[in-house]
């Protein structure tokens, strides 16, 4: 959208302007003031309607309520936001459809497992789109050939040993995948900032399947 392309020039402008009107401004302050900017307003309505209210709300929410967050600039935290509003899909960290994530002091825009299922609904091309836990017992075998995965056994306990994904088109294709328990951390601890370097991470070891599913969508 055009709004969207032009809007670092706006959040710069905004911010600038609440820095200067009266120093020193706290970083909520400042993304109260570019929420509040009549060029922000005018953007978020041009882009989301009746919604950009509560979207302006929500980018609010989301800031004041994450102290790595606010550890961040705010103006390229409402630049990430940004990238949310040109997919059309909420950033409440609570719905799961869109995360800005903190990252050494850099926000980052990162679609979650449910946005990617909502781009994919949207294109009306999809007849299946799972993901979840297999549990010990359940997983047979998987095709590397073909792509075919079986996890039709019993489940004999509550211990996750994997994670498998599955989605099918309207046309007929399919495929699957899987990784094991140990894969999906690997993969997290050398490709995820959260699982590499954040102590939310570390710390909560009873979250880790939880985690490592969210990965794996």
């Amino acid at each position: 959208m055009a709004e969207v392309t032009n809007a670092n020039g706006i959040i710069a402008a905004a911010a600038n302007n609440q820095e200067v009107a009266n120093k020193p401004k706290s970083p909520s302050s400042i993304m109260k003031g570019i929420l509040d900017n009549e060029n922000t307003k005018k953007l978020l309505q041009d882009s989301l309607k009746e919604n950009a209210g509560a979207f302006a709300a929500s980018i609010l929410d989301l800031y004041n309520s994450d102290k790595y967050l606010q550890q961040c600039n705010p103006k390229q935290v409402f630049g990430e936001c940004l990238k949310a509003v040109s997919l059309k899909l909420p950033i409440n960290k609570q719905l799961g459809f869109a995360y800005v994530v903190p990252f050494k002091g850099i926000p980052q825009f990162q679609i979650g497992y449910k946005g990617l299922i909502q781009l994919c609904m949207r294109t009306g091309q999809y007849k299946h789109i799972n993901a979840g836990e297999v549990y010990e017992g359940e997983y047979k075998g998987f095709n590397k050939l073909t792509g075919e995965l079986d996890i039709s056994g019993e489940r004999t306990s509550d211990t996750v040993v994997g994670y498998f994904a599955y989605m099918e088109t309207l046309n007929g294709f399919s495929h699957s995948v899987y990784s094991t328990k140990e894969e999906v951390q690997k993969h997290a601890q050398k490709y995820s900032n959260v699982g590499r370097d954040d102590e939310r991470y570390d710390s909560r070891t009873a979250d880790r399947d939880r985690y490592s599913e969210r990965k794996y969508r």
